[in-house]
């Protein structure tokens, strides 16, 4: 009767211990805040109390089937203050092909003739944020002797500013991305990364230059969706 009590407490134990079909949220990167200042150290408290000075990025996969981007910063002000100037990126890679997340406090969508998008984004207004998947990124060269990395957009999903945390959350579906349980998410790569790996940037109709970033880090941890098929030991 003791050996079976016992057993029916450690099988309880081990339920209520077990992990859920929703992981925690992770951090897979940190940085220090009082740092957003575009050059200029005197500028940390207006980028700062802009909404600019990011602090930690968090992942999270959901019993949902979506990747949940998580970013905080040390202040945020409440909506309306912050013009379309700025755009946050995260690049990241699922196995060997690297995607981007884009988003802004607003958008007004406008044809981008230069990336050869007349149609996108023409007749969309984002007050209240704009969050876009972006990949197939690519240097093209401008008229002028600059380039320009162009990623282009794979779709437009419904995120959340809480402007009293400091926080936006970035729910991209698993799918969207060919993400599955036991898929590996890493630092993105190659012209993913030609601005940076995370960070806020100033743009000009979609054109931004590293020389422009106000605040930036890099994913420094992996993140493993939760599920998929164990490897079995070899005996």
């Amino acid at each position: 009767m003791k050996k079976l009590l016992c057993s029916a407490l450690m099988l309880g134990l081990l339920v209520a211990l077990a992990p859920g079909a929703s992981a925690k949220p992770m951090t897979v990167w940190e940085d220090d805040a009082g740092d957003a200042f575009l050059g200029d150290t005197n500028l940390a408290p207006v980028f700062g109390g802009a909404g600019f000075d990011i602090t930690s990025g968090s992942l999270e996969a959901t019993k949902e089937g979506m990747l949940v981007f998580t970013v905080d910063h040390a202040s945020m002000p409440s909506f309306g203050n912050i013009p379309e100037g700025a755009r946050f990126l995260w690049a990241f890679a699922v196995g060997d092909t690297s995607y981007r997340i884009a988003v802004k406090r607003a958008d007004i969508g406008k044809p981008d003739v230069a990336q050869g998008q007349t149609t996108e984004r023409v007749g969309r207004v984002d007050v209240n944020g704009h969050f876009r998947l972006e990949g197939d990124c690519a240097t093209e060269a401008a008229p002028a002797v600059v380039s320009f990395i162009n990623c282009k957009p794979l779709g437009y999903f419904e995120g959340t500013y809480t402007p009293g945390d400091g926080t936006f959350t970035f729910p991209v579906p698993l799918d969207a991305i060919g993400a599955k349980p036991g898929s590996i998410i890493t630092a993105g790569g190659g012209e993913a990364i030609g601005i940076c790996s995370v960070c806020w940037v100033s743009h000009a109709a979609e054109r931004s230059f590293a020389t422009t970033i106000i605040d930036s880090d890099a994913q420094e941890k992996t993140y493993k969706i939760p599920g998929g098929k164990k490897k079995k030991k070899k005996k």
